[in-house]
């Protein structure tokens, strides 16, 4: 009898796990699937470095698209704590990669369309004693890490006259100058090889006879902090004993439009 009760105990235990046991399935689908989203960092994701190069985006005339002359590209080319913008510059070194107001309000003039880019270029090394770049300070050798990216600030700078033609309000006679600052753009870090985004001037610009141009200055790198092997942003202004170096693009209405 004990035998019989024990048998009788044993398969209500089994039925009772089996009724609290959850229903499996034995096959699946593609839509059971869960979805992955690969994200390439940004603001959620601050110590995510991955870059997406854009094909169109080489630093040279060849990344304009459409009709008219190819965009204009000039290389900038300066020390730490340096800003790049147009002036009255007699230095060689200067003119080596600076331009006259006089060049830039023929550059920059334009009726609606005026847009630009930077590409950040690979940093040069200069050794101690070699001025190398536009206002270097000459006394130590550059940056033991180059930089691998850039984040800088562009203002807006009008073109002015001193002293226009009373007979064309158009043309000035002498005494072109820039105006203030204005219209602050900071442009978030940009990988060597990488382009900035496409700053359009010409919805921020006042509508002045002689042009709007710009100034890149605050010009700041991660080579201060490479050495740490750790999450490591363009915080840092370029040291004055070091240089940086990126290609300017403007797409104007007589030139071709970026691609």
């Amino acid at each position: 009898m004990s035998f019989v009760l024990k048998k009788i105990t044993l398969v209500l235990v089994a039925l009772l796990l089996f009724s609290c046991t959850p229903n499996q399935t034995s096959s699946s689908s593609d839509d059971d699937d869960p979805v992955v989203v690969v994200t390439t960092g940004g603001e959620d994701d601050p110590d995510d470095n991955t870059v997406i190069t854009d094909p169109n985006c080489t630093g040279t005339s060849t990344d304009g698209t459409g009709e008219g002359p190819p965009i204009y590209k000039m290389n900038l080319f300066l020390a730490g704590h340096q800003s790049w913008v147009p002036g009255n510059y007699t230095d060689p070194l200067a003119l080596q990669t600076n331009i006259s107001i006089v060049e830039a309000s023929k550059m920059f003039q334009s009726d609606a369309r005026v847009r630009v880019r930077l590409r950040v270029k690979s940093q040069p090394y200069p050794t101690a004693g070699d001025i190398y770049c536009l206002g270097r300070q000459t006394g130590r050798v550059g940056d033991s890490h180059p930089y691998t990216k850039l984040r800088f600030a562009i203002h807006l700078r009008d073109i002015l006259c001193e002293v226009p033609d009373p007979n064309d309000l158009t043309k000035c006679n002498s005494g072109f100058y820039l105006g203030t600052r204005y219209r602050t753009q900071f442009i978030d870090p940009v990988n060597v090889d990488s382009c900035s985004p496409i700053i359009d001037i010409g919805s921020l610009r006042n509508q002045t006879v002689y042009g709007t141009t710009i100034e890149v200055e605050d010009v700041k790198a991660d080579s201060t902090c490479q050495s740490n092997e750790t999450y490591c942003p363009a915080e840092r202004i370029v040291r004055a004993a070091s240089c940086w170096s990126m290609d300017l693009q403007v797409a104007t209405d007589y030139t071709q439009d970026f691609k």
